[in-house]
C-alpha cells in the first residue's frame, strides 16, 4: 500500500493550490472581487473559526502576561521560577 497525493499531475488542483498559495499571500494578491461568486461578493467574506480561535488564544495570552506582570506577586515569583504560569506548563 503506498501513499499518493490526490492532485498529484491533475492540472485543475495543481493551478488551484498555486492560486490558494497566492490568495494566502495577503489581499494584494487576492482576486478582485468581481471575479468571486456572487454570494460571496455581498458582504464581508466568512471567517474560518479555527483562525478567530487562533486570534482569540493570541489575544488571551497576551493579556494574561500583561495582567501576570502587573501582579504584585509576579517579582518575587519569577525570581523562584521565570516559567511560573507560563504557556510550558
Amino acid at each position: 500500500l503506498d501513499w499518493i497525493s490526490g492532485h498529484d499531475g491533475v492540472d485543475g488542483n495543481e493551478k488551484a493550490d498555486e492560486e490558494a498559495k497566492e490568495a494566502a499571500k495577503g489581499p494584494d494578491h487576492s482576486s478582485p472581487r468581481r471575479h468571486l461568486p456572487a454570494f460571496l461578493r455581498k458582504g464581508p467574506l466568512p471567517l474560518s473559526i479555527s483562525a478567530v480561535k487562533q486570534s482569540q488564544r493570541e489575544v488571551t495570552k497576551k493579556r494574561w502576561a500583561q495582567e501576570w506582570a502587573a501582579s504584585p506577586r509576579y517579582s518575587h515569583l519569577s525570581k523562584i521560577d521565570p516559567k511560573l504560569l507560563s504557556g510550558s506548563f
